[in-house]
Parts: structure tokens; sequence; C-alpha cells
């Protein structure tokens, strides 16, 4: 929903909404600056009184991208999950009470999946559930809604969180193999990216030339999956000469790895398990890997959650390392100092 104009009409000016269901012209004015005045004055009456699900979803995602600094492919699908968990999204959002909301939650975790014909899975509906009550919440803030109408349910099941990792030893025998075949396989140096620097998959295949800086020792990562997700990602030497030899020559805004879609990475981490006879994991899998060693090498959750682009060190705790990855760590140092030998012996 928007305002168009102003535009010249008669003797005077005047705008015109854009909504979903056709376009409203305002009253016209004497001036310019009337007219436009008089459309924010109508607009705001109209989001009271007759906002649809549909145009406050609308809404929202332009403020993910625009105010949050989002990126707009995570902006957007935020946006189609918001429109299955409200569907039908015709209905005005003053209509959304707590009964009708716990009946859309409900049906979400009821209800089988036009895609799989199975009921989606406790994470899923949860992480729906958690976006739909940040989303009225934002209503909340906007006044279009008096109190959050989810705010009293409460997610059913029990969360999965993280993936599958491989083992310490496993981790080095896929990362030996991966060097073997980095020298002719770019492939191998996208998937050994995810482990070594904790990088998202599509990080890696989104980046260009120019992000490789100060002579291959740190990759820029300007934009991501939120405004956290800017970073500088520092690349250690046993694979800098690999990065710098794809680059060379190069114009600044060629991708370094060429065009591929995201899941490109994933491929080639469970090619190199497959080589290396180890649990064939996920590319997301290896960077929850990357999360778990640093924690575990002592390096605190603050640390490890920058260096993963996540807003908050809960996310990589809960989701990400390994359960007790953070007490390893202190539990090895405590060891390590009472180890330690007395001076003088």
């Amino acid at each position: 929903m928007r305002i168009e104009g102003p535009y010249p009409y008669r003797q005077g000016w005047r705008c015109r909404i854009a909504r979903e269901s056709g376009r409203v012209w305002c009253p016209p004015t004497d001036t310019p600056e009337q007219a436009l005045r008089l459309a924010e004055l109508c607009l705001a009456e109209i989001v009271r009184e007759a906002l649809t699900v549909s145009e406050a979803i609308n809404l929202y995602e332009v403020h993910l991208r625009d105010i949050k600094g989002n990126k707009p492919a995570s902006c957007k699908a935020t946006a189609l999950r918001m429109r299955r968990f409200f569907h039908p999204t015709t209905r005005q959002v003053g209509d959304l009470t707590p009964a009708r909301c716990a009946r859309l939650y409900n049906d979400l975790v009821t209800q089988p999946s036009e895609t799989t014909g199975r009921p989606v899975s406790v994470d899923t509906h949860r992480n729906y559930l958690a976006e739909a009550k940040t989303f009225l919440g934002w209503c909340v803030e906007k006044r279009w809604l008096r109190d959050n109408p989810l705010a009293k349910v409460r997610g059913i099941g029990r969360r999965k969180h993280g993936k599958e990792q491989l083992t310490i030893d496993e981790a080095r025998c896929w990362l030996t193999h991966a060097m073997k075949l980095i020298p002719t396989e770019p492939g191998a140096l996208a998937a050994a990216l995810l482990l070594i620097c904790g990088l998202r998959s599509s990080e890696v295949v989104d980046r260009v030339v120019r992000d490789l800086d100060d002579r291959g020792k740190i990759l820029r990562i300007p934009t991501g999956k939120t405004r956290a997700a800017s970073r500088l990602v520092g690349i250690p030497e046993s694979i800098r000469p690999y990065l710098i030899e794809l680059c060379a020559g190069r114009a600044p805004t060629e991708l370094i790895f060429g065009q591929h879609w995201r899941d490109w990475p994933r491929h080639w981490v469970q090619r190199i398990c497959e080589l290396a006879k180890c649990p064939n994991v996920c590319a997301h899998s290896m960077r929850g890997l990357h999360a778990t060693l640093a924690l575990q090498a002592g390096q605190t959750p603050h640390v490890v959650a920058a260096t993963l682009g996540h807003e908050s060190p809960t996310t990589t705790l809960q989701s990400y390392a390994a359960a007790g990855s953070a007490e390893a760590s202190t539990s090895m140092r405590a060891q390590q100092v009472l180890e330690e030998p007395e001076e003088g012996k």
C-alpha cells in the first residue's frame, strides 16, 4: 500500500492510494503539499480501519528490507511463510483475535503439507510461530493491534536443535580429502570455506573478486541474511593461494566461483564425505561444526556468533554448536591450569 502523486486535477491537486484491491483517489486540494498531507491522513485512516493481513505483510516485508537491512530474498521468504500461516490473508488485521490465531497455528501443526502430504516438522511449525509472533508484535508497534494475539500461544513438540555434525577426527579426515581436491576442483574449495570460515553456502557462491581483500587475507561479506551478516572473514594461509589464483586477472565484479545455485557447496560437501568415508552431512552442518570447534578451542560465544554473522550468541549456542561445546573448553582450560607445574619444580 502506497501513496501515488500528487497529480494535477482541474484547478488543484490530488493523490491516490494504491491498495491490493485497487486505487483510491483522495479529495482534491489547492497545492501539491496539501494533497500529499491529506493523502497521508487518508492512508493512516485506511490502515487503522481496513488494513488487510496481506497488505500488512507487504509493509512488513518492506520494513525488514529497508529498515532492518535484511537480504531481499530472506524478506520475501519471511513474507511467504506469513502468508501461509495467516491464510487466508484477505481478512483485516483487526480480526486477528487470540482464538483465531490459535486455530491458525493448530491448523499448521495438524494439516498435511501440499508439498509432502504430511504435517510439517516440529522445527518448521515452531519457526513459523516464532516469526508470526514477531510480525504481530510489529503490528502492535504500528498500533494496528492493541495486543499480540499470539502472545500466549505455546509451541507444540520438542525442537531438534542443530544438524548432525562430524566428529573432530571425521572432520580432520574430511578436510584432508578436501585439500587434495582443492588444487584442481574449485567446488572443494567452496566446501572447505564452510568449515574453515563458517560461511553460509549463499555467502560462498555470491562472493565476487573484489571481496577477496588484503592480498587474500580477508574475505568481505558486505551483505547477508541479516544486518549482522555483514562482516570480514579471515582466510587461513592453507587455502589463501587457491583463492588468489581463482581471482587472478578477472574483473572485480566477477563471481569468484562462477554462476552457481546455493546448493552447489552442499554437493561438494557430500561428495567429500563419500570420499572420506564419513557420515553424509549437509553444508549447513559444516558451519555448525565450525562453531563447535571454535567454542571448544576457547572462543567466547559472542566472538563465535560475530564470526558466523549471528545477531545473538543464543542462536549460535542453541542451533549451531554441539551441546556442551562451551563447557568443554572451560573444562579443558581448568584441567590445563591444574596440570601446570609449580614454580621452581
